[in-house]
């Protein structure tokens, strides 16, 4: 090898470590950042009182009022509407698909990673965010929504016994990992506990890289423009993967979420 050749590798070696040097330090300055814009916005909303300097986060027992006050209020608004909404209950591990205030299935969360997003930004913010139910904008999933089935009663006993009842679905040959976006730019990820097939893991990792692509697309624009790369919060969840395809299923394209933290 020519020495021109090595001086050509090992300054094309310093470029790209710089590069992804640049690149790993905007990305971990995204969420403080993040942080920053959305405390900001926050409080920049509130009706401004001169002389008051009283931060009641550090007021004991403050901050869980405000979380109960939240979480019950979304409740509140969730239960006004006709559709099936989705709770999510992070400190007790929980979470129940709602219809009009009523649980009507309630499943139990095995695992779980929270943004450092919620635990670095004002908790007053966050909980005044959570106070109204996130709404669904958009859905990804490694299966298809199963459209809503009509079904008609028959009019007898002499129809129903003639009708052959139809079997439910036993088949667990899906992999089932989805996402769900919301309007208040909270990301949440759902993903099967069990891991037991290979066909399961290819299906998550495909999923998960073409996710991790898109993103990677949106800010190595935003670095070449030398722009701090967008931050979306978000919760990941495992659940079995009976529960995570039902909530799949029942939550509406637009639907409703309460979450707690």
């Amino acid at each position: 090898m020519s020495s021109r050749t090595k001086w050509f590798l090992i300054i094309a070696a310093l470029f790209i470590s710089a590069i992804v040097g640049f690149y790993l330090s905007k990305s971990v300055s995204a969420v403080n950042h993040s942080v920053r814009q959305f405390d900001e916005a926050y409080f920049t909303s509130l009706p401004q009182k001169e002389g008051d300097t009283i931060n009641q986060c550090e007021i004991p027992g403050y901050i869980d009022k405000i979380r109960k006050k939240a979480f019950l209020g979304a409740q509140i608004k969730m239960a006004s509407s006709d559709s099936v909404g989705l709770m999510i209950n992070m400190r007790d591990s929980t979470i129940a698909l709602m219809i009009k205030g009523v649980s009507v299935k309630s499943m139990k969360i095995r695992a779980s990673i929270i943004s450092p997003f919620f635990f670095r930004a004002n908790q007053e913010a966050v909980y005044s965010a959570l106070s109204s139910p996130l709404k669904v904008t958009d859905m990804a999933a490694t299966f298809h929504k199963d459209p809503v089935k009509v079904k008609i009663a028959p009019k007898d006993t002499v129809e129903a016994y003639a009708t052959p009842e139809e079997q439910p679905d036993t088949s667990d040959f899906e992999a089932v990992y989805f996402t769900l976006n919301t309007d208040k730019n909270f990301r949440l990820f759902f993903e099967q506990s069990e891991d037991t097939i290979g066909s399961d893991r290819r299906k998550k990792f495909f999923f998960n890289l073409n996710d991790r692509l898109t993103s990677a697309k949106k800010e190595a624009d935003d670095i070449i423009h030398l722009r701090t790369p967008e931050y979306t919060p978000f919760i990941k969840i495992w659940v079995p993967k009976s529960d995570a395809k039902v909530i799949y299923y029942a939550i509406p394209r637009e639907g409703l979420i309460v979450l707690t933290l």
